[in-house]
């Protein structure tokens, strides 16, 4: 089946997701063909169920050929492809995913809890000092890299050094290859300074894993570096960007968060559920199939809406209401299958400890002026969230 409306068309985001096209399409059905202004096609997945199957079979549907969508040409070769997780399949994703999986556990990352509060509690005190300011840049874009330098190996003064560069790196244009460059260049340099003693911070874990028996090049350990960094930093902050918004524009749910009635955790789950950091994930078809009915071609690519899927009626009950103790909530904004988000914990952690801290303060926020958002497919995220200090 086939819309006429171009997913790729970065002024269908300028004011956030456009749920209503997708609406329209889940209601047509869960599949549509997709041909963007450029002239690159692709199977847009609009459907849960159907997302959740693509997600899930990756000897169908390989990771190998990127999972971003292009507007040039989406089965030209991808940069990194086969050497980092993001972008291989088992058993090479099995073992890049075993060589750093000791770091991002539930126990691990947990220990992180108490310095994310910190980092949390610091920069929003800095806000509040101030009486206000832009939560997108002052706070959301700097907290996640901020918590995780610890276990990335990052000294404090170069935060910033990657914290630009990651920033730049989700852009479609050629300043995205640029910002992925500085990340790597900079992985690259330190590696000639670790010890690889593994679970002391990335590098030293993939060193030891190299020593360990693991065929692992110094590219493959950049790049790794790279996917991980870019990954744990973007997908944080969009979701708490958008958390905040979306507590924002519904009071009665931050109210009852703020006073309890509603856990911590599901609100995490839910926020994740509403933002859908990534908008999408597209996968490439490796021979010839059938999804829900439709004929998809070896070499075809199919891209999950994930900010569709995750507002499917068919799954969620009212699933355009920000319900912040709703459970289950099989949400897919995490991924799903193997490529399960590796940092999923450490996500976790970062938003819960960033959300006890707002939930807490005997002063609150409200919006000083309307939010700013990327114009792009790729992420749902705002790039300026004009906050104010009211009180509680």
């Amino acid at each position: 089946m086939s819309l006429t409306v171009d997913l790729l068309d970065p002024t269908l985001y300028s004011e956030g997701n456009p749920h209503e096209i997708w609406r329209t399409m889940r209601e047509a059905g869960p599949v549509h063909r997709q041909v963007a202004g450029t002239g690159s096609e692709h199977w847009a997945v609009v459907g849960h169920s159907v997302g959740k199957e693509v997600l899930h079979d990756w000897k169908v549907f390989t990771s190998t050929r990127g999972v971003l969508l292009r507007p040039d040409d989406n089965a030209a070769p991808y940069p990194g492809a086969g050497k980092m997780p993001v972008l291989t399949d088992p058993p090479r994703h099995t073992d890049l995913r075993r060589a750093v999986a000791q770091m991002f556990t539930p126990r691990a990352v947990e220990k992180l809890g108490a310095l994310a509060r910190e980092v949390a509690g610091s920069l929003l005190a800095g806000l509040r000092a101030r009486g206000g300011g832009d939560f997108a840049t002052d706070v959301a874009m700097r907290f996640p890299l901020a918590v995780q330098a610890q276990i990335l190996g990052i000294p404090a003064e170069d935060v910033p050094l990657i914290l630009d560069a990651t920033r730049r790196s989700v852009d479609e244009s050629e300043h995205g290859s640029f910002g992925h460059h500085d990340v790597m260049t900079y992985f690259l340099q330190a590696l000639g300074t670790e010890r690889g003693e593994a679970g002391q911070n990335l590098i030293d874990t993939l060193l030891a894993a190299r020593a360990g028996g693991l065929s692992l090049s110094d590219e493959e350990i950049v790049l790794t570096c790279d996917n991980i960094v870019v990954a744990a930093s973007q997908t944080v902050q969009h979701a708490v960007n958008g958390g905040l918004l979306a507590l924002l524009d519904h009071p009665a749910a931050w109210q009852a968060l703020r006073e309890g009635r509603v856990g911590v955790g599901t609100a995490v789950d839910e926020l994740l559920r509403w933002t859908a950091p990534a908008t999408h994930v597209m996968r490439t078809a490796v021979r010839d199939t059938e999804l829900a009915g439709t004929t998809i071609r070896a070499g075809e690519a199919v891209a999950v809406w994930i900010s569709s899927a995750n507002r499917d009626a068919a799954v969620f009950d009212r699933p355009e209401e920000l319900v912040l103790d709703r459970s289950p909530n099989p949400h897919l904004s995490l991924g799903g299958g193997m490529h399960f988000c590796l940092g999923a914990a450490l996500v976790r952690v970062l938003m819960r400890a960033l959300l006890v801290e707002l939930s807490t303060a005997d002063t609150s926020l409200a919006l000083a002026s309307p939010p700013v958002w990327h114009s792009t497919w790729a992420v749902n995220g705002l790039r300026s969230l004009p906050v104010e200090v009211v009180p509680a």
